[in-house]
């Protein structure tokens, strides 16, 4: 009988214990993390309805109380960048303190498989041991176990493209580095945005219902959901973004440009909305992608040149062209990629005095039968990246639309275009689609950085 009123005790009392819930961080908060410098930090989690929670880090210490469903938020004043880990503490029924937290640049690393693509020693991708001849302690990374410090142990679990992005800005900012790592292989643009807006884009683009991609990992909004919904709002600096081969594949690339920038401003305006502050035009740059086979008829030239008049449609976007390493699905070496996206982050985000792209195409005027291009991004002067008089791989077309190889030659900081059989040009393509699909390019610039591809007409390809 007293074992019976024992248990009944212990019984009453673990019920009683189940009535109040611990206080709890959101998963994104952990140790070794890395929290943005220099703007207000949001910190959030859960707790019991109406529990009283105090946040502390850095020398300042925020009092809330849970709402009537338990979720709770403070948001720290903008904290200075530090290399030396300290605590951050959270304090409610329970207390919770997270250890070697940090203070620096913090970036969202999102999209396909190129994004996803890790150092595997088994497939010959190592990271270069000289990496850790020096303390890269400092640069972190969150994977679903938790955030990691970089090191020979760890690299296998990091992005290969995302690593090489911030081992730049690591190496010229002096300060910590954090990634959220994001991604899923074979997703298209569609699986990353949240249900409801993927279907008000399909709408709008007249995109058949189904995307043309049924498939699980696929569908609207499952991604967002799994992926992103959860770091909603946490500060950082930007977003790197390299996806689209999905959308090429299933014929949705000549759509791409409204895609991305549909897709840019829904995650900008739920930072905004969840943050409860001011909308920020955060950083979004991305890898224009290379591919060019498997299979022949994707989507690839439009994809490519959607890419390029995509950052037409959104402010503060950069483009990383990575023509020269296709063109494979997947290019074995993305530190081009990597470095290439830090140049856009080194020179808009942290002042560096640098060539940050090739050249973009950005006016047309016809005349006397030829076609006069000019460029942004001239980085000191136009230049044939194999030294020859005449460039490659441009093509120009009449009112009929059809294209014909052309003469392309460097005419100070433009290019001129034509064929003798063409009188009244009316539209020209660099880079469009080789019989023989390799990496190889014709114009860069005096950086040596190359210039994407491009048309300038608005055809849709055949579906």
């Amino acid at each position: 009988m007293k074992m019976k009123k024992t248990l009944l005790i212990i019984s009453y009392l673990s019920s009683l214990g189940s009535l109040f819930a611990d206080v709890k961080l959101a998963p994104i908060f952990a140790d070794h993390m890395v929290l943005q410098r220099d703007m207000p930090v949001p910190i959030w989690g859960t707790a019991d309805a109406d529990e009283k929670v105090e946040v502390s880090f850095a020398g300042q210490t925020l009092a809330t109380q849970a709402d009537a469903e338990g979720n709770w938020k403070v948001k720290f004043e903008p904290l200075e960048s530090s290399k030396v880990g300290a605590d951050l503490r959270v304090a409610g029924s329970n207390t919770i303190t997270l250890k070697n937290v940090v203070v620096g640049e913090v970036w969202l690393c999102s999209g396909q498989s190129n994004m996803a693509g890790r150092f595997n020693e088994q497939k010959g991708r190592r990271m270069d041991p000289a990496v850790f001849e020096s303390d890269v302690s400092g640069l972190r990374f969150l994977t679903r176990q938790g955030w990691r410090e970089l090191n020979e142990r760890s690299q296998s679990q990091i992005s290969a493209v995302a690593f090489y992005f911030a081992y730049e800005l690591y190496q010229q900012l002096d300060v910590p580095v954090g990634l959220l790592q994001r991604y899923n292989s074979a997703t298209p643009i569609q699986a990353w945005m949240p249900k409801e807006k993927a279907e008000e884009i399909r709408q709008e683009l007249g995109i058949p219902a189904g995307w043309n991609d049924v498939h699980e990992i696929r569908n609207p909004g499952v991604q967002f959901e799994d992926k992103i919904a959860d770091i909603i709002p946490v500060a950082m600096r930007g977003v790197i973004w390299y996806q689209g081969e999905r959308n090429a594949k299933a014929k949705t690339g000549w759509e791409y440009d409204r895609l991305l920038a549909f897709h840019i401003k829904t995650w900008r305006d739920l930072w905004a909305v969840k943050a409860g502050g001011a909308k920020r035009d955060f950083p979004f740059y991305y890898v224009q992608v290379p591919t060019q086979e498997t299979p022949v008829d994707a989507e690839w030239p439009w994809l490519r040149d959607r890419m390029r008049r995509a950052l037409d449609l959104s402010p503060n976007t950069g483009m990383a062209v990575f023509y020269d390493y296709g063109p494979s699905l997947h290019p074995d070496n993305k530190e081009p990629a990597g470095q290439r996206l830090a140049l856009w982050a080194l020179a808009n985000d942290y002042g560096k005095d640098i060539v940050y792209s090739g050249p973009l195409l950005d006016e047309v005027k016809y005349a006397d039968g030829k076609a006069i291009l000019s460029f942004k991004h001239v980085g000191g002067g136009l230049k044939n990246k194999s030294g020859e008089k005449q460039l490659k791989f441009f093509e120009i077309a009449g009112p009929d639309g059809n294209y014909q190889p052309a003469l392309a030659e460097i005419v100070g900081d433009t290019v001129v275009v034509s064929n003798e059989s063409i009188t009244e040009p009316a539209n020209v393509r660099y880079l469009f689609r080789k019989p023989s699909p390799d990496a190889e390019l014709s114009l860069i610039n005096a950086a040596g950085l190359p210039a994407s591809s491009f048309m300038t007409d608005d055809n849709k390809p055949a579906r």
